[in-house]
Parts: C-alpha cells; sequence; structure tokens
C-alpha cells in the first residue's frame, strides 16, 4: 500500500510502534516530526525535501527554486518535482526497494492548500515510495477514496489497544496487588488504551467508575482523579513544569524562586508519574505530553505564567541551553531576548533542527538582525547553497556596517568573513574569496579568541588549495592546538580532515597517522556526535588507504558511507566519496568506483555550481583515470588532447591534473620530458611530495619503455623506494603503471615488503 495512516488519540503509543517497526526491519526511511511551523506549503515541502536528500542528495531542493515553484501559476510545480526525482532515483541501482517516509504529528498541518498537495503527492507517487503518517486526528485527504481503491491501510485505536495479555503485562510491571478479576475490569474500563491503563496505575482506586464516552472523558477523569490525590505543592509544581520544554532541579528553583524542586522531583519519580528522565543521573526532566495537555487546559495565572518562562528563560541560557532559552523568549514575544542569543547559537555543534527558527521572528526582527541572516547563512552553507549565503551574507554585512562597533559587532562581522571565503570559492568568485581572505588575516589578532582558530583553520585550507603545503601545515596545526586547548572540538574535528590530507600530500604519512591518533584520543573525552563518528571514519579509512590495508579501508570508509547522507554537510560527502571512488579504483570494482562518480556528479549538482572548484580532479577526468586503470587508456589519451578548461579552480588540483594529462600525452606516444621536469620542480616548490615520488615514477617508466633503458630504470626504482617507501608513502607505488611490477621483480629491496 503506497500510504500507511497510524491515527489514534494521545497515548496509543503510534510513535514508539512506527519507530520500533523501523528499528526491527531496517528499510530504507526518512523521518520528518512536523510542528505547527510546518503548516505552510512552503516551510513543509522545503522540510520533506530534506528530509529526503539524508537518504539521497537528489532530493534536496534549493530554497529559491521551491519558493518559486509555490507562487501562484507557478511552471514548476513542487510535487511533480519531487515526484519525477522520486521516480528517476527508483530507476538507479542504489535504489532500495522500498523507501518509506514518516510524516510525524501530521495532525499538525491544517491549510487546505496544503493538504491537497499532500493528497495529490500520495497519488503520484512512485511505487517502491510508502509514505506513513501518525496523527491524533484522520487528516481531511479524501482518506475514504483512498480505502476504497486499496491504497491504504488505516491503523487505528482499534489497533493500537492492548489485548487482555497485553494489559495483565504493563500493569502487573506497575503493581501487583490486582487480582485477575481485577485485571479484567481494568481492561474492560479503559479498553486498553495504554495511557489511561498507565494512569489507572497511578490512581489509588483503578477500579473506579469512569464517566461519559470517549478516550478525552477518561483521560480527563483519570487525570483529575491522579491530581487531585497529590499534595498542592506538588500540583502547583507540576502546573509550573508544564510550563518548560524541559527542568532540572537548579532550573526549576530559578523559574519558580524556589529551593524546593529537588524534593519535588522524588516526589514525582517516587508516584511514577508521567514524566521523561535526560541524560545520565536523572538530571534533566519533562513532562508527558498527555499530562502537558491537561495541565495546560487548567485555569491558569498569565502574569504568575509569563515569569515562570522568562527567568527560565535566563536560567537555561546562563547554562548555555540556547535552544530552550530561545523557544521561552519567542513564547513570550520577547523578541530582542532572543535575537540575542541567536550569536551563540551559530556556534552550537548540530544546527541542523532549528532550521525553522528564522521564520520564529517577525519580519521586523529577521531583516534587521544580522545575526539571523548569518544564521540563514549557515544552514545554506550546510546545504552547499553557496550563492544563497552570499546573498546572506551581503544583507548582513549591510546591517553591521551601519552598527556601532562592539565585541558582538566585531564577532559577527568576523563570522561573516569566515562563511564569505569558501562560499565565494565554491561559487567561482575569486575576487570575494580573496576579499574575504585579505578581511580575515587583517582582523586575525583581535578577532574574539574563540574565534582565531576558526580563522587559522580558514587560512590553512586556502594555503592547501593553493598548494602551499608547508604554510597551510604551519597554520593547521596551529588552529588544531588552539581549538583543543579551548574545548572547541568542532574546530578541532574541522582542523583534523583539513590537516590528514595535507599531511599524506606532503609525504608525512607518519605524522598524519600521529596526528589522527592524538587528536582522536583527545576528542574522545567530550560525546562524539554522528558528524563526529563519520569524519573519523573517513579518515582512518583514507589513511588505511595510503597504507594499503585496503580490508580496513573498506571497512570504514563503507562505515562512513552509511551515515554521510544524515550527518556531512554536501561538500563532506563529496570527499568521501572521492576515497571511495579511489578505493574502487585500487579494488578494481568497476561497480564501486562507477556509483561513486555518479554521486560526486550528483552532490556537484546540488550544489548548484556551474564549474568545478574542489580539490579533486573533475569527474571526466576521474573517469578517464579510471579507465585507464582497467587498461583503458583511450579515454585519458582523448581528455589530454582535447580538454577545454585546463585550468580549474585552484593550483593544487591543476598541478594534478596537469600530471593525469601528461600521462595521457605520454600514452599517445608525445614527448613530455621537459613537461615532466617542469612540473617536478613545481610540486617540489609546493612541498607536494606525493606528487613528486608519483612524478618520479613516471619518468621511470619512461626511462625503462620508452627511452629502452630497464637496467637503468631498474636501479633508479631502487633508489626511489629507499627514498619514498621508508617515508610511508607506498600508495604511488602501488597506483603505478602494471609494467612498473615487471622492474620490481628484478631488485632485491626489503621497501618491496613494505609496499604490498
Amino acid at each position: 500500500m503506497p500510504f500507511v495512516l497510524v491515527s489514534a488519540p494521545a497515548g496509543f503509543g503510534k510513535t514508539t510502534l512506527v519507530s520500533q517497526w523501523l528499528e526491527q526491519e531496517k528499510p530504507v526511511h526518512a523521518w520528518l516530526t512536523l510542528d505547527h511551523r510546518d503548516n505552510a506549503p512552503a516551510l513543509f515541502w522545503n522540510a520533506v525535501a530534506s528530509a529526503l536528500a539524508r537518504v539521497n542528495p537528489r532530493f534536496a531542493i534549493r530554497e529559491s527554486t521551491l519558493l518559486s515553484a509555490l507562487e501562484p501559476g507557478a511552471a514548476v510545480d513542487p510535487i511533480t518535482m519531487l515526484v519525477n526525482r522520486l521516480a528517476d532515483y527508483s530507476r538507479t541501482w542504489q535504489a532500495p526497494s522500498r523507501l518509506i517516509l514518516v510524516l510525524d504529528d501530521f495532525h499538525l498541518l491544517d491549510q487546505p492548500a496544503l493538504l491537497e498537495q499532500v493528497r495529490r503527492f500520495i497519488d503520484f507517487a512512485p511505487g517502491f515510495l510508502r509514505i506513513v503518517c501518525i496523527s491524533r486526528l484522520d487528516p481531511p485527504i479524501r482518506t475514504a477514496q483512498l480505502l476504497a481503491r486499496q491504497q491504504m491501510v488505516r491503523l487505528g485505536p482499534e489497533v493500537l489497544r492492548f489485548d487482555l495479555a497485553l494489559t495483565r503485562k504493563f500493569v502487573q510491571a506497575r503493581r501487583a496487588d490486582l487480582s485477575e478479576e481485577q485485571m479484567l475490569q481494568l481492561h474492560q474500563r479503559t479498553g486498553g488504551w495504554p495511557a489511561a491503563l498507565q494512569l489507572s496505575a497511578l490512581s489509588e482506586n483503578p477500579l473506579s467508575h469512569v464517566p461519559g464516552p470517549g478516550q478525552r472523558a477518561l483521560s480527563d477523569y483519570l487525570l483529575e482523579e491522579v491530581f487531585a490525590g497529590l499534595e498542592p505543592g506538588l500540583q502547583g509544581f507540576l502546573q509550573d513544569m508544564s510550563l518548560l520544554p524541559l527542568f532540572s532541579h537548579e532550573v526549576a528553583d530559578e523559574a519558580r524562586n524556589g529551593s524546593d524542586a529537588a524534593d519535588w522531583i522524588a516526589a514525582m519519580r517516587e508516584r511514577n508519574l508521567l514524566f521523561q528522565s535526560y541524560g545520565e543521573g536523572h538530571y534533566w526532566y519533562r513532562l508527558h505530553d498527555l499530562l502537558i495537555d491537561w495541565l495546560q487546559a487548567q485555569d491558569r495565572e498569565p502574569e504568575r505564567e509569563s515569569s515562570i518562562r522568562i527567568r527560565a528563560a535566563e536560567a537555561f541560557r546562563q547554562r548555555g541551553l540556547i535552544v530552550e532559552a530561545l523557544e521561552l523568549f519567542l513564547a513570550e514575544g520577547c523578541y530582542d531576548q532572543a535575537e540575542a542569543l541567536v550569536p551563540l547559537l551559530l556556534q552550537a555543534e548540530d544546527l541542523s533542527g532549528y532550521r525553522s527558527l528564522p521564520s520564529r521572528f517577525p519580519d521586523s526582527v529577521r531583516m534587521c538582525s544580522p545575526a539571523l541572516l548569518l544564521l540563514q547563512a549557515l544552514f545554506a552553507f550546510m546545504d552547499g547553497q553557496y550563492g544563497a549565503v552570499l546573498e546572506h551574507l551581503a544583507a548582513a554585512d549591510r546591517l553591521l556596517q551601519s552598527t556601532d562597533p562592539s565585541p558582538d559587532t566585531e564577532a559577527l562581522q568576523f563570522v561573516s568573513m569566515l562563511l564569505g571565503w569558501p562560499s565565494a570559492r565554491f561559487a567561482g568568485h575569486r575576487a570575494e574569496a580573496e576579499q574575504s581572505l585579505t578581511q580575515i588575516q587583517a582582523r586575525l589578532a583581535s578577532a574574539p579568541a574563540g574565534l582565531q582558530h576558526w580563522g587559522l583553520y580558514t587560512l590553512g585550507t586556502e594555503a592547501f588549495m593553493e598548494a602551499r603545503l608547508g604554510p597551510a601545515r604551519t597554520l593547521l596545526t596551529d588552529a588544531l592546538a588552539g581549538a583543543l586547548d579551548s574545548g572547541d572540538n568542532p574546530c578541532a574535528l574541522r582542523c583534523l580532515v583539513m590537516l590528514v590530507p595535507v599531511l599524506v600530500q606532503g609525504g608525512r604519512i607518519g605524522d598524519a597517522r600521529r596526528c589522527y591518533e592524538q587528536t582522536r584520543l583527545k576528542l574522545a573525552h567530550g560525546p562524539r556526535s554522528k558528524e563526529q563518528v563519520c569524519l573519523l571514519a573517513y579518515l582512518e579509512g583514507l589513511l588505511a588507504l595510503e597504507h594499503h590495508d585496503l580490508e580496513y579501508a573498506t571497512k570504514r570508509l563503507g562505515e562512513a558511507g552509511l551515515i554521510a547522507d544524515q550527518h556531512l554537510t554536501p561538500l563532506d560527502q563529496l570527499y568521501l566519496a572521492f576515497e571511495r571512488f579511489r578505493l574502487g579504483m585500487v579494488l578494481r570494482d568497476s561497480e564501486l568506483w562507477q556509483q561513486e562518480l555518479t554521486r560526486i556528479e550528483q552532490l556537484h549538482q546540488v550544489m548548484g555550481q556551474l564549474r568545478w572548484h574542489h580539490n579533486i580532479p573533475r569527474p571526466e577526468v576521474l573517469e578517464a583515470l579510471a579507465r585507464w586503470t582497467e587498461g583503458n587508456g583511450f579515454p585519458l589519451i582523448l581528455w589530454a588532447q582535447s580538454d577545454p578548461e585546463p585550468v580549474v579552480g585552484n593550483r593544487f588540483c591543476t598541478l594534478n591534473e596537469t600530471l593525469l594529462k601528461l600521462i595521457g600525452q605520454l600514452l599517445a606516444a608525445s614527448p613530455v620530458a621537459r613537461e615532466l621536469a617542469a612540473l617536478r620542480t613545481e610540486a617540489e616548490e609546493a612541498g607536494l611530495l606525493q606528487l613528486v615520488c608519483r612524478l618520479d615514477l613516471v619518468s621511470l617508466m619512461v626511462q625503462a619503455f620508452g627511452d629502452q633503458d630497464p637496467e637503468g630504470a631498474v636501479k633508479k626504482l631502487d633508489a626511489l623506494l629507499a627514498l619514498w617507501v621508508p617515508r610511508g608513502l607506498v600508495r604511488p607505488f602501488v597506483d603505478a603503471d602494471p609494467r612498473l611490477d615487471s622492474l620490481l621483480a628484478r631488485i632485491s629491496h626489503e621497501g618491496i615488503k613494505e609496499s604490498g
């Protein structure tokens, strides 16, 4: 069935049921939890596309495209756009046999136009897609017709109710004083409703008469009975805590101007009230939605509510819980206080869940807030939409220029520069990139301490892309040390991800391994995000590939690939795909390298770029190289003779592509000795010792087979092994022309064993 509706009131375990099914069956799926902010076509379809993009980046929709598609009479329809992309994806080899899209809390959507779009999406979705809606109400999307056409399965309360066996097991785990007859009566009176059974187990008299029909009357009655049996102080505490997204006893005391929260929390735990705990030691708590809804429906004191929220927001802010503070300030309409927190949010480790935050501010605040514009720029950068980043930055910079200087203003200006350089770089705007770089260099010494190592990281990355490996190594090493000293794990991880390839390309394989191990141990002291796990697996795979440990490289790069879609930016995914492409070439696995080459091209399209501005060769060059490793040199020859774009976006990539072009010319029997020597000199000056090693091997092959001097080539190979293998440079020898094997067979050297 293309559509599954899980519809029942609160407390029936709908979300738990679907999540446990997904955990057991492990289908490919995208999960989207909706909230009231998604009740608009633009925001809803952007959220759906973003959820699907975690499965495959082809589903990502650029914001400008989506918004124009939603204009009245637009030529592009968002439903058609998504359906077409799903259909195209279903025909690719990487598509699963079934893709599940889960839309949780669907009852929060009530816009007729949006619901009609959802209905159209269900009607036209390709056969491999299954849409699962979790809702407290049956949505008005003509479900009767879907049922009649056998296009829908509905799981309602009658299916989700506990049977007697489950009721018995559930209640006995909470109280052992009920007889079998009482258990049967309780089951009949609650109708097997899980939340009612939980409340009944809390009640002093679980078999008391339940007035009125319907689940709402039952929950109201049971909650009222349970609540009435609590001492007044605990009642007041629960009412106050229903205003907060979560609480600890310290936050609760500050919000209520009291000192008894720890005692009330202990009383809640003793009574097994409907609340959840977070973290070790049950330090943070949250009331159950059912209890929150009931408490918030009771008579309240508006002034007391407002003061509790504002004091709690301040308590959250002081503890660095920026999102919770923002939520409460926004609920009270304290937009100035909320906007003042956005600069701190920009430094959060994971911002993916806060994409709708800017839309919750009034236009009068959002359009005049540099911090909110920078937040939108950051989200666009995470999506690889570099043109949109530059637009947001331009608007933020105009506001910052008209703002009185202050530490906050200076910090925001520096953040804008940090985002501006890579965005301009990858969008192909070299002049803007150089301007941002000049500004970073000029402001680095006076930049806020927490941003200085990010500035060093940016300068080091630029040096790497321009093939200045000495400065790149120094800058990135300093940035890494500063980030680790200050506890800035996100920056430390970024520095490591850049520094390891710099050391590898500089022929310092041992240093790269030691740097990785030392940094990994220091990062292990804090909690690991999925992004960190993925990037560390990527680096381990890269290093294993350099050491020719193909089994471990396959394992770690494969593990990174499994979660990359959900937790890495498109740019990170691009470089991971390149390493997996290399692995496919080394393994002679044409299916793997073709898969990753396709992925590289798709990611480039997702990022919306026309020209190639990355630190790896262009896709057409990669394909020619892969064909050559398979014994077909014609594509490399053809590219070398007809390349219409000899200069790419950075010097590092240009130098490496030049080597491949010279190999293509060699295969075509063209003389390239002078060009090889010139390129070697340039590579040596740049510190690209891995490239120097590869050039030495190409020159050796020319000597052996072009100049017909095999004896001289054997002596040169013996010297090259002695020079490069002790440094850890194994990969160039493994990747060299297969004819090198005949020369290796003629010499005896300890380095041969190390080279695999």
